[in-house]
């Protein structure tokens, strides 16, 4: 019997713990230090089982090989029946069964998953304690964000990037950040710009990050798309590529923009990529130009079988320049938005069902924010270190100067990133509503002149909003 880590599986050893991860099924798995020795000796290469047990068996002192093996057995038995491997008695049943992603198969990929989401999860960070546990203590890259290029072919009237120097990434510095990032074990990528298929030699690094082993995931508005493009998004077997649509009236959609043309382009991108299985995630930012528009864009990605997201509170520029907040949402509007996404999707309303985030308030109060810091970062094209995409009026460091190991390790800003948790906000601990915040760092830093401990009035008002709209919810569903 031969067996092969899937197409779709990641592993990677942090510390004594390994690590698995299945970007198709969106499972994942950590393992003990024991464990991890087993994961580890599964490769993309197909090995026959006695190859892979007298592997392990050689790692381990006073264990015979007929007390491990049915240990091994049963290890890779769990593995290939939850999809993180496959099995099979020659190269080509393996590769037959190893099939990846499609449309024609109901997946995690295609559900309308947690459409109030506030921020695109690329990296799927595990849910495993033990692995939360660890980042904690030991600060882990798992996931990068790369901003390959400042150009832009629209310019959208939201968006939180300043306007000025547009300029693309040199490969050389490409390879340097990813050689690096290999070395420190990070699991995911995503690549953004600007429109990252501007930049001339995209296609290309998205080829060296396959050949690197990372997840990849791509943060698009969709024009760029081609034959070439859907070649290599497939030859390079991404996780994901998010693409924006505002309404599905050009007139609204086109005027967010700023480009003629532009949601005829997208949408029949989408269709393209969706013809050829790559996976796509729609991001529909709400705002008052497009606020009545939702419905219509997610009723077209239901019957694609698409997953949608949503912002409806937006973020200030990066450079603190508030004029795009002109488009945010006032509440009335945000109070018919949310009532909306409760009413047509389903998965959102389980999700008003789970346990408070808040129910044991001592955690809580001692856990960070967000994962800035702890295990996310961001590059951009002239190689500076941020904490976040959008959080790029603090500068960590810059690679051309240090290596990425060092300002992860060493920067005061990024050490005092991590010192930071919710009981550093005494306020929202008391709050009635601390279970329906979207309060961010970067949303607090941008909008209030670099202060990310300064909680703008709106967010708070939100916040109540969306508690008073779930609990009537429950109060109707109770009658």
């Amino acid at each position: 019997m031969l067996v092969k880590q899937s197409q779709d599986t990641f592993i990677r050893k942090f510390g004594d713990l390994g690590y698995i991860t299945n970007q198709l099924t969106k499972k994942d798995r950590v393992y003990d230090e024991s464990g991890s020795i087993f994961l580890t000796s599964l490769t993309r290469t197909a090995k026959s089982v006695d190859d892979i047990t007298n592997e392990i068996f050689s790692q381990f002192a006073d264990v015979s090989l007929d007390q491990i093996k049915p240990d091994i057995i049963d290890f890779l038995v769990e593995l290939h029946n939850d999809g993180f491997i496959v099995a099979g008695n020659s190269i080509e049943e393996i590769e037959k069964q190893d099939t990846g992603f499609t449309y024609s198969v109901d997946n995690p990929k295609t559900i309308a998953m947690r459409i109030l989401d506030q921020d695109f999860d690329s990296s799927m960070k595990p849910s495993d304690e033990l692995m939360t546990d660890y980042f904690r203590k030991h600060p882990t890259i798992f996931g990068a964000h790369f901003e390959v290029t400042s150009h832009c072919n629209e310019k959208c009237i939201h968006c939180y990037q300043p306007r000025q120097n547009p300029q693309h990434i040199e490969m050389g510095l490409v390879k340097d950040i990813i050689a690096q990032l290999y070395d420190m074990g990070t699991v995911s990528m995503t690549f953004s710009g600007g429109e990252p298929f501007l930049h001339p030699e995209f296609l290309d690094i998205l080829q060296l990050a396959r050949k690197n082993d990372f997840m990849i995931n791509i943060l698009s508005n969709g024009t760029l798309i081609d034959t070439e493009v859907i070649r290599v998004m497939k030859e390079t077997n991404i996780n994901m590529i998010q693409i924006s649509v505002y309404s599905m009236e050009a007139k609204i959609h086109d005027s967010i923009t700023q480009t003629s043309g532009s949601l005829k382009k997208t949408l029949k991108n989408v269709d393209l990529l969706i013809e050829n299985n790559i996976p796509v995630q729609i991001s529909c930012p709400i705002m008052m130009r497009n606020w009545d528009s939702y419905r219509d864009v997610a009723r077209w990605c239901y019957s694609r079988n698409v997953r949608i997201m949503s912002d409806f509170v937006l973020m200030a520029k990066s450079d603190f320049d508030i004029s795009n907040l002109e488009n945010r949402l006032d509440l009335s509007k945000t109070k018919k938005v949310i009532q909306d996404i409760i009413e047509i999707d389903g998965e959102y309303q389980l999700l008003l069902n789970t346990e408070p985030k808040t129910k044991d308030l001592d955690h809580y109060a001692n856990q960070p924010v967000c994962g800035v810091a702890i295990d996310n970062v961001c590059f951009t094209a002239d190689g500076s270190m941020y904490p976040c995409s959008g959080f790029q009026g603090y500068l960590l460091g810059n690679i051309k100067q240090n290596s990425i190991h060092k300002i992860w390790e060493n920067s005061e800003r990024v050490l005092f990133l991590r010192s930071i948790l919710n009981k550093s906000f005494p306020r929202c601990l008391s709050c009635e509503a601390r279970d329906y915040c979207i309060m961010c760092l970067v949303r607090n830093y941008n909008e209030s002149n670099g202060d990310m401990f300064k909680i703008a009035d709106h967010f708070c008002d939100v916040a109540f909003l969306n508690k008073d709209i779930v609990e009537a919810f429950h109060a109707h569903k109770n009658e």
